[in-house]
Formats: structure tokens, C-alpha cells, sequence
């Protein structure tokens, strides 16, 4: 899949059905995100050692993240290992939720057809967001003090089903991210062998659901995070 990394994410699974699901998909997932009691905090620990920022669920966020990120890099090298790899995790489902429900508010075919549009959408911009930031002459010099570049992190739950979850990680397997589904959603898109190679980035279409929102009034840019899962 073209250097995108499928995770298992645990995090509102059960700690015994967790460790088995682990288990049966060493072979096709390369980390996990444990069973925890607060799902929305950042500065947690995958079962590999990344830490995961966020979730962030639109531009604002994502800067204020990566802002901080380079505000914590050391000023010269630490002795020993270098620091632990970071994910800034994105949560699709989550923003499709948000933004479903500003719709709903509105009310109309329009704006209905117009649900579970916004989370896929941005990802697409995010993803340029970030390989654009990283270019830039800030992470230039991050990178040369040995700190390593964040990565986004697409994950899919919760969703009403495993089939939502797969249909989300087949259209966010962008190279050098890594998606995270539930062990049911990671069952059905391993069943379905359907991906052949990455998703193609399209900002032509992720803009024009972006402005198509806004002309509804509903700011992608300026989203921010809500616990509410996605439905329907």
C-alpha cells in the first residue's frame, strides 16, 4: 500500500480482546493503540512507542499542533536515542460527525447531500498541509537536530459499522501516513482486497466541499474537536 501503515486501534476494546485481536494481526498492522480510559487526550503511547498527538480535526488544530511540536524540539541534539517517532492523529469519522450535524441544523436536500463529505475532504488537505509544512525551513533545522518529523494519522472509529471504517482507511491510505482501524473495521478491509496502490490526493475536490460548507456557513478551518461519535 504503498508505505502506509495499517494500525489497529483498541483503544475502546477490551483489554483481553485487545491483546488477542493484536495477536492474530501481528502479520498485517504495525502498531496499536491500547485500551485506555480517555480516548480524546493527547500525549498518549501506541503499543510501539509513537506518541499521538491530538486528534486534530481541521486546519486550526493541526497548526497549533505542529506549532507546538517544533516549540518542544530540543535547541542542539540529545545524548542516546533520538526522541520517539510522533503521529498527529485525525480523526475522520469524528469530523464527519461535526460537520453532519451543522447540516442537519440547516436542513434541506442541499445540505444532506452534503453528509460524510467533510472528514475524507479533510484528509486530502491535511495531508498536502503537512508535506508542505514539513518542507519548510523550521522543520529543515528540526530535522537536522536528529528530531523526526511527525506523521498524520488517519483513524476511522468510531463508526456506525465495520464496513464504514474500511471504506474510511481505503480512501486515506495517502504514503507515508498511518490509518487505524477497529479490529472488526481492520477484518473487513483485510477481507476485501480491493486496495491496489495509494489514494490519489485530490484538492481540486477536497477545496470544493470545503467551499460548498462554507457557503452553508460551516468553517472547516477553523473546526474544532468534539467527543461525539460519527452515526448513521
Amino acid at each position: 500500500m504503498a508505505d502506509t501503515t495499517l494500525w489497529l486501534d483498541c483503544r475502546r476494546t477490551p483489554a483481553e480482546e485487545a491483546a488477542r485481536s493484536w495477536a492474530e494481526a501481528a502479520q498485517t498492522v504495525g502498531d496499536m493503540l491500547p485500551p485506555v480510559g480517555d480516548v480524546s487526550s493527547e500525549g498518549r503511547r501506541t503499543a510501539g512507542g509513537t506518541v499521538v498527538a491530538g486528534p486534530v480535526h481541521g486546519p486550526a488544530e493541526l497548526r497549533r499542533v505542529m506549532r507546538g511540536l517544533l516549540a518542544g524540539a530540543p535547541a542542539t541534539p540529545a545524548p542516546g536515542p533520538r526522541d520517539r517517532a510522533v503521529a498527529v492523529e485525525y480523526s475522520v469519522p469524528a469530523v464527519d460527525a461535526l460537520v453532519n450535524a451543522g447540516l442537519d441544523r440547516i436542513g434541506g436536500c442541499e445540505a444532506k447531500a452534503m453528509r460524510f463529505r467533510a472528514g475524507v475532504a479533510g484528509a486530502h488537505l491535511l495531508y498536502d498541509m503537512v508535506r508542505r509544512d514539513l518542507r519548510s525551513p523550521d522543520w529543515a533545522r528540526a530535522a537536522a537536530r536528529g528530531i523526526p518529523a511527525p506523521y498524520l494519522l488517519w483513524s476511522t472509529a468510531p463508526v456506525a459499522g465495520p464496513d464504514r471504517g474500511a471504506e474510511y482507511a481505503e480512501r486515506c491510505l495517502f504514503p507515508g501516513t498511518a490509518v487505524a482501524l477497529s479490529p472488526a473495521a481492520l477484518r473487513t478491509f483485510v477481507e476485501r482486497d480491493a486496495v491496489t496502490g495509494p489514494t490519489a490526493l485530490d484538492l481540486v475536490e477536497a477545496r470544493r466541499v470545503v467551499g460548498i460548507l462554507d457557503w452553508f456557513g460551516i468553517r472547516f478551518d477553523t473546526l474544532v474537536g468534539a467527543k461525539a461519535p460519527a452515526t448513521g
